[in-house]
């Protein structure tokens, strides 16, 4: 074992898997044993046995040990939004068990493969490989399950694909030679295959019986004889049982169908799923990342969840596509004996073996032809040396001439491309070679010996003559040496007599031309002394006269210094004059608007209430159309002129105007804006946003998007249904689906309001941007303060000398008009405003004067007083009418309107041009129908929807064609829909908009919510920059990660700001309550950095940005990466600015779980910091993150405290307080990670409290209000509820008895007896005890001799801190007596409503009074009960309250007031008794119990719905209860269940 493990271990090595990868493997393995070690025993549910087995597996599987327990003994069941949990029996939990460790494995092997797989191939050459496929062989033993049919299945594919690939192919390449052949039958398996494989076969039925949840083995057993009883390869048992056969190709092999089922059943649930997918481990994340739900698997056109089965014939499918896309060579293994031993050979089980496996056949087909093939280019090669007499060029002739010389013809046939032999043929032919090439080698060997013998003599002669020369030459050089010598020692001393004369004549003169340099020198320094005098002299002079000049010239300007400062001051003083007079100008004119604005409100409102009116006499004009015909006559003489209506119109022209210009002043107006609404009837298209997101991206490419296409136009005669109104000439005109009605036609090119810089004379006025209305009439542009009013300028585009859309500013929808005089500078309110004006303006500046009538008039839809939608015309006809001719009516939804043209060929243009046509159908679409597109309250559209691959295409009407779309990708979000006003809505979010929309039922929102959903999921994942780097940095080694941080700014510290988010975020709003969209909000994040570097108050900086994060989860990766980023890469990691990044991300991570993705990115980037920066400041910031990070942070409900976060920043724990009985206070350390169920061990600890007898845990108090904190609960989150309550009420953490497990009041611990004794005083205290008020008082008087001592009147003390006190059941003694529903409320009188008021406050009153009176008896009973119980000391007093209570049966038990309708129960209010062994239910106050029942009985429990709880017991009818406890109910059963199973495993 020892060297195998060592030869894995090398594999992994070769294979590239770090040591940390090898490291996880071997931990999951590891966990894999442990958990197989974990057994279950019945105990009202299955229980764990071992529970060191289970903490081994959880910990090695880095997952939660109650989370795992909890998944292999109970099933969770998720509906309607709510948690079911049922306990599974033995024979289940050990399926799950089985089920965790197959998958891990399956899993991990699948990985490891993908891993071999992708580092074996090369990226660059073509992929090639070489499979072995290693596979045992038929299995049949005498009782056959499951596995032996899935095995021996395989075997029967495996077997027919040999047969196909050897009998077949040795006949085709028989007939493809043209050799002879005589056919050879073999047996085909094909019929059992087809047994199995068929629909109704063998693995049909076992699938479609394992989807039913009643479906059994005896039921599948009854299918498969049914379907499958005449086939000849099924065996059916002659007697009945649990058997049937399959006449396989190795022989009949009987199965046994018990278990069948439950084994092809996929038991790998989604709770267990779940568990393995919330593993700490990355690596055990990383196996099942690509695992998905049920929930998410399942929808419409999706298969459901895979048996084993069929999940068996999909591998075999895939595994048979491969062997047949490969070469394969068949390596057939026979045993020789079953018992595997030595020297033991079985000829019958060979035989079998042989006959079995196709080689029998495949032994006479050889046999019965030519065994051995080769190609003559081969038969040429090998056998060369005997063709050396044959000496034509083409190998078959060679090898024909050759054979026919030297075979017999039988013993070997030509084909076409080989040569076809006998073995003995083959023999005969290798032995002729052999001799042949025997000769040959005996010839070389000879000559090539010769060759040797003559080389080494020549050898040993070269070696002879170099000796000699050696000698020769060492003797020659000797005497040389000598003779050289003797020559040097006489050249020595005669160089040296030269040399010492040369030296001599050389000092001699070197002496004279020193002293003629030395005399030179002295004579030209004195002259250099000489000249250096005159010059100082005359520097000395010019330094003065350089300094006095200098002197004046500061004193100049320090005149002209002070000249210029009492200038500028006196220039700021009139400045500041300037500026106040400016702004007093300023909040004059915002004062005279905002009376404006209200004025304009207030006409609104009138003016609203009059559209009313109007409507509803439309309405009563409409219900007599019928008699309007009969009533023409009678009402021709009367009113002609309708003053009413024409004063309205007047009104809605003037507000028209008014709305304009106050709309012209707003800022927030949409740019993109698909439709609008006037006067409720005229539906306008834009042309979206960019990208195809926007609606109506596909319409007309006309730069005046707002002005649709002008159809027809010209002056008819309108009035409406009603015979009081009359007619009147109108100009109307017909632009796409909507006819608009004009009280004239325009004269002029276009109008509208544009902000226009300067007009004034004075210095604000010329900088003001003010709204102006222009008029464009030929080449005159004219402006005005209002519509209609006096003109304020006119430009001559004639004059103009150039139209410009850019300005010095860079200011957005810019138009600069450039006169000889100045320049015009005006700004569009939108983009499409912008784009018409220029348009326009640039067509009339370049467009001669003669040609200026062919511009098109363009008429203003804001203009119209009135329009119809087409969309909901009905009819368009001819009428006939006294009054006019040529009329023709048109009928809408809702009204009829009267139109009246010059001519019978005018009126029949008209008719069929607002006659509804039809158009073409939308094809391929996914959805369609019609929806309500929801702009605001009153801006509705009814439009016709398709949802394609592509996108939502909309439509006015069903036959309609396409006037808008809106594009998906995977971005888009589309939301939940819900109910509002009747109708359900829901948004659809894509770039830069929101579409609202609204049906009619629940069922049709969810259609379409999930057709959407489902056309986004589809469409390809966007990654960003960011994105793809972090992935790439996992890979990379020390140096290639720096290298990428220097290369890519996207991932360090820089101070300028992004302009898109790091992370792919998703479309639409941060959430309900911030509307500002994610990608926005994210950069704002990010441009808010730069304060926080600076901020005086980081800790609420920090805390806004993490109230925000819990408003717009989706923005908690995108924060993490920008923290990630600015503490990257920086040069000195200890700057203030790093370490207050470091400190936000520090308290990001105390509140936030990011993804694991980014989790695995942000462990990368601490361990960095961590491992280059040891001994900084920076360090310890990283150190802590790192210790984060380990223990597993989790997702907080609440902002974290101010003094959390200082804290943090500090890197310090924060301090807390708990409370417990007596007035005392625990101060604990409370660290990121502390649970409540650490605290409480802690707790424990410290007052040496046993956990085992009793459970105790920490509860929420308020006032005399406890609510239990869960166990898994963070103390700093309830620290942080506490801090942010605004009740005023005081809010703490209380540490005291939860439940009674075990009691014995003279062996009790005196500390554990006091938690006990204060527990019952509390039952007490709140009314959950069972007596009379006197027993009562009785136990509060031991509870004031407990608290205060021997009674006297000056000890005063509070009955609710002792007693309960109830209202007496007293009737009101004053009624309302009326009559009727509250409708009669009207008819009782002036003041009714007030009198019933002071009736019910008279009502509180009394129950105050009455109220305060039973406190006052209670206090007198308490107080002499109180007195009688003189002289007892405090643990007397103790002992003998508790002694009254134990003789309740209940005693120990948590009670609860719960609310039961049943017909079991007399009472509805009931207590709910949970103790250590069984539940019961009492009457309130009453002693004895209804029912009892033990948790053994009890098959589940749990909340259906919020203040719900229904437990589930045997033999009875379920008890289903009200009770906004139920929570804690819950829990305590719990609890004591598993106190209960640990002591009977440890008495076991």
């Amino acid at each position: 074992d020892k060297n195998d493990f060592k030869a894995v271990m090398s594999a992994f090595e070769v294979m590239g898997l770090s040591n940390q990868v090898v490291e996880e493997i071997l931990t999951i393995l590891a966990g894999m044993l442990h958990l197989g070690n974990v057994t279950f025993h019945m105990d009202g549910g299955a229980q764990i046995s071992d529970r060191d087995a289970v903490e081994k597996a959880a910990q090695f599987l880095s997952v939660n040990t109650e989370q795992l327990v909890e998944a292999l003994t109970h099933n969770k069941r998720e509906m309607r939004g709510e948690v079911f949990l049922s306990p599974l029996n033995e024979e289940q939990a050990s399926g799950s068990r089985d089920s965790i460790t197959m998958a891990v494995y399956s899993y991990l092997f699948d990985w490891i493969i993908q891993r071999i797989n992708s580092r074996i191939k090369s990226p660059k050459a073509p992929h090639s490989s070489i499979g072995v496929l290693d596979i045992f062989g038929f299995e049949n033993f005498q009782v056959n399950r499951f596995e032996q049919f899935n095995i021996n299945f395989a075997n029967e594919k495996l077997q027919q694909y040999f047969n196909k690939h050897i009998f077949s192919l040795e006949q085709l390449e028989y007939n493809q030679e043209g050799i002879p052949w005589t056919d050879i039958d073999w047996t085909d398996n094909a019929g059992c295959i087809d047994l199995v494989e068929r629909k109704m076969g063998v693995l049909s039925v076992i699938d479609e019986e394992s989807r039913f949840p009643k479906g059994t083995d005896k039921s599948m057993l009854d299918k498969l004889h049914t379907a499958n009883a005449k086939n000849k390869f099924y065996i059916k048992p002659k007697i009945t049982g649990t058997d049937f056969g399959i006449k396989h190709y190795a022989g009949d092999v009987v199965y046994n169908t018990v278990g069948f089922l439950e084994k092809n059943r996929n038991t790998f649930r989604d709770d267990l799923i779940t568990l393995l997918k919330d593993s700490k481990s990355d690596f055990m994340y990383d196996l099942f990342e690509g695992v998905k739900l049920s929930t998410e698997r399942s929808g419409r056109g999706k298969s459901k969840s895979a048996t084993v089965a069929s999940q068996f014939k999909d591998s075999l499918t895939s595994l048979m596509q491969t062997l047949s896309s490969s070469n394969p060579f068949f390596v057939r293994c026979v045993k020789p004996n079953a018992q595997k031993q030595a020297n033991d050979f079985q000829n019958q089980l060979m035989l079998n073996q042989l006959r079995y496996s196709g080689m029998m056949q495949t032994v006479v087909i050889r046999r019965s032809g030519y065994p051995v093939r080769r190609l003559y280019e081969d038969f040429c090669s090998r056998y060369q040396p005997l063709l050396a007499s044959i000496y034509t060029k083409v190998p078959k002739d060679k090898v024909t001439l050759y054979l026919t010389k030297n075979a017999p013809e039988k013993e070997w046939h030509a084909g076409k491309t080989k040569i076809f032999m006998k073995e003995t043929l083959e023999n005969t032919l290798e032995q002729q070679r052999v001799k042949v090439l025997g000769t040959a080698a005996v010839f070389i060997q000879k000559h090539w010996r010769g060759a040797i013998a003559r080389m080494s003599y020549k050898k040993r002669i070269s070696d002879i003559v170099k000796v000699q020369s050696c000698v020769r030459t060492h003797l020659y050089r000797k005497f040389y040496l000598q003779t050289r010598s003797a020559a040097i020692i006489v050249q020595k001393y005669v160089r040296g007599n030269i040399a010492r004369q040369i030296v001599a004549d050389m000092w001699a003169e070197k002496c004279a031309r020193l002293e003629a340099e030395l005399e030179a020198q002295r004579l030209a320094l004195e002259q250099r002394r000489l000249e250096m005098e005159r010059l100082k002299k005359e520097a000395q002079e010019q330094e003065a006269e350089r300094i006095r000049k200098e002197l004046e010239a500061e004193e100049e300007a320090r005149r002209k210094e002070e000249e210029e400062k009492m200038r500028i001051e006196a220039e700021r003083m009139r400045e500041a004059m300037q500026r106040m007079e400016e702004l007093e100008k300023k909040r004059r004119e915002e004062e005279a608007i905002r009376q404006e604005q209200e004025r304009i409100r207030l006409e609104d409102e009138r003016i609203e209430r009059e559209r009313e009116e109007a409507r509803a006499a439309d309405a009563r004009a409409a219900a007599i159309l019928a008699a309007e015909a009969a009533e023409a006559e009678q009402l021709r003489g009367e009113v002609e002129v309708d003053e009413a209506e024409a004063e309205m119109f007047k009104h809605l022209r003037d507000l028209d105007a008014h709305l304009t210009r106050e709309g012209d002043n707003e800022q927030d107006i949409e740019d993109d804006e698909w439709w609008e609404d006037e006067e409720d009837q005229y539906l306008n298209y834009s042309s979206g946003t960019e990208g195809g997101d926007g609606f109506g991206s596909d319409l007309s490419d006309s730069n005046e998007a707002e002005i649709a296409i002008q159809v027809h136009a010209g002056y008819l005669k309108v009035r409406e249904a009603s015979k009081l109104s009359r007619w009147k000439q109108k100009y109307c005109m017909l632009q796409g689906d909507s006819l608009l009605i004009f009280n004239a036609k325009q004269d002029y090119l276009k109008s509208g309001w544009l902000r226009k810089k300067g007009g004034g004379k004075g210095t604000l006025s010329r900088r003001n941007w003010l709204p102006r209305f222009f008029i464009l009439q030929g080449i005159n542009l004219s402006y005005y303060d209002y519509e209609g009013g006096e003109t304020k300028g006119t430009i001559n585009l004639r004059q103009v000398i150039k139209i410009t859309e850019t300005s010095d500013k860079n200011k957005s929808n810019y138009i600069g008009i450039v006169t000889p005089e100045r320049t015009y500078e005006l700004v569009a309110e939108d983009d499409n405003e912008h784009r018409s004006w220029l348009r326009i303006l640039r067509e009339v500046h370049s467009t001669p004067e003669e040609n200026l009538h062919t511009l098109k008039e363009e008429m203003n839809p804001r203009n119209a007083v009135a329009s119809i939608d087409l969309n909901e015309l009905e009819s368009c006809n001819r009428v006939e009418d006294k009054q006019e001719n040529h009329v023709f009516c048109v009928i809408t939804n809702d009204r009829v309107h009267y139109f009246s043209a010059e001519d019978s060929d005018d009126m029949f243009k008209w008719i069929d041009l607002l006659s509804p046509q039809d158009a073409h159908v939308k094809q391929n679409a996914l959805h369609s129908g019609y929806m309500t597109l929801v702009k605001s309250k009153i801006i509705r559209r009814k439009v016709f929807v398709s949802l394609t691959e592509k996108g939502l295409e909309m439509a006015k009407r069903r036959d309609g064609p396409v006037e808008g779309k809106i594009s998906l990708h995977c971005l888009c979000v589309v939301t939940n829909p819900e109910e509002v006003h009747g109708e359900v809505c829901f948004y659809v979010h894509v770039r830069k908009r929101s579409y609202y929309f609204a049906v009619k039922t629940m069922t049709e929102a969810n259609q379409w919510v999930d057709d959407i959903s489902e056309v986004i999921s589809s469409k390809e994942q966007f990654q960003t920059r960011t994105e793809r780097l972090i992935v790439e940095l996992r890979n990379l080694q020390s140096d290639e990660v720096d290298s990428m941080y220097r290369s890519n700014a996207i991932l360090r510290y820089t101070k300028a700001a992004i302009q898109t988010p790091v992370l792919a975020l998703p479309y639409g709003p941060c959430s309900s309550t911030n509307p500002t969209p994610l990608q926005e909000q994210a950069v704002t994040i990010y441009k808010s950095f730069l304060n926080y570097e600076g901020a005086t108050s980081p800790v609420e900086f920090v805390e806004n940005q993490l109230a925000l994060l819990f408003d717009s989860p989706l923005l908690i990766d995108e924060l993490y990466c920008q923290l990630i980023k600015q503490t990257s890469w920086i040069r000195d990691v200890d700057c203030p600015q790093n370490l207050r990044y470091w400190m936000f991300l520090l308290c990001v991570l105390i509140t936030f779980t990011p993804s694991r993705k980014i989790l695995r990115y942000l462990k990368f980037h601490v361990q960095r910091n961590t491992s280059r920066y040891s001994g900084t400041e920076m360090y310890k910031f990283a150190v802590y993150a790192e210790g984060l990070l380990t223990s597993g942070v989790r997702q907080r409900e609440f902002v974290p405290s101010r003094e959390e976060l200082k804290k943090i920043m500090f890197l310090k724990d924060m301090p807390a307080s708990i409370s417990c009985y007596g007035g005392l206070n625990c101060k604990i350390a409370v660290t990121p990670t502390l649970t409540a169920r650490a605290a409480v061990a802690r707790l424990l600890s410290g007052m040496k409290l046993n956990p085992r007898h009793n459970k105790y845990a920490l509860f929420e108090k308020l006032d005399n209000t406890y609510k239990v904190i869960e166990d898994r609960t963070l103390i700093a989150d309830i620290v942080a509820k506490f801090e942010r309550n605004t009740s005023g009420e005081e809010w703490v953490i209380f540490f005291k008895l939860f439940g009674v497990a075990e009691f014995n009041i003279q062996k009790c611990d005196p500390l554990e007896l006091m938690f006990l004794y204060e527990s019952v005083c509390d039952q007490i205290r709140r009314g959950l005890f069972p007596d009379d008020k006197v027993a009562l008082a009785e136990l509060a008087g031991l509870r004031c001799q407990y608290l205060y001592g021997d009674y006297t009147p000056a000890k005063d003390f509070t009955v609710a801190d002792v007693y309960h006190v109830t209202l007496p059941e007293v009737k009101p003694t004053r009624k309302f007596t009326g009559t009727g529903t509250l409708k009669g409320l009207g008819t009782l009188g002036k003041g009714t409503i007030r009198k019933l008021k002071d009736l019910y406050t008279d009502t509180e009153r009394e129950d105050e009074m009455l109220m305060a009176e039973e406190v006052e008896k209670a206090k007198n009973t308490i107080s002499d009960y109180w007195k009688t119980k003189a002289g007892l000391s405090k643990g007397a007093a103790q002992q003998e309250l508790l002694k009254i209570t134990t003789r309740w049966l209940a005693f120990g038990y948590g009670i609860f007031e719960v609310f039961i309708v049943d017909n079991r129960f007399r009472e509805t209010d009931l207590w709910l008794a949970v103790g250590k062994n069984d539940i019961a239910i009492y009457p309130r106050h009453k002693s004895l119990p209804l029912e009892v029942h033990t948790y053994d009985s009890i098959i589940s429990f749990g909340a259906p719905q919020v203040n719900v709880f229904k437990i589930a017991i045997e033999g009875h009818a379920p008890l289903e209860m009200n009770t906004p406890e139920f929570l804690d109910i819950a829990r305590l059963m719990k609890t004591f269940i598993s106190i209960m199973v640990n002591r009977k495993k440890e008495g076991g």
